[in-house]
């Protein structure tokens, strides 16, 4: 039988909680790769899901910023800058065509 290492120890809040089986499964096959134990992996994966949460949602804001700033742009220097509508197609057309 493999020698498994321990997982390290960590601060924070000490919880159970009950693990949907399909993460259960996920945690026992990364733990495996990475020799720890699925408790470990089980928080790896979590931790690894908040940075993509993260990433997701920064990318939101800066969408909208963007969004706000060619509204923006449109209506405060140039009468003749297209309609919404258009700027809206325009905008979104890159997410039809992939």
């Amino acid at each position: 039988m493999e020698q498994r290492r321990r997982a390290p120890q960590r601060a924070g809040h000490r919880t159970t909680l009950k693990v949907p089986d399909e993460v259960l499964e996920a945690a026992r096959t990364l733990a495996a790769e990475l020799g720890t134990t699925p408790n470990d992996a089980i928080v790896r994966l979590a931790e690894e899901g908040a940075s993509a949460r993260q990433r997701r949602l920064e990318a939101q804001r800066l969408a909208q910023q963007r969004r706000a700033a060619v509204a923006r742009e449109g209506r405060d220097v140039d009468p003749d800058y297209p309609p919404d509508e258009a700027l809206r197609s325009a905008m979104l057309g890159g997410r039809e065509a992939s």
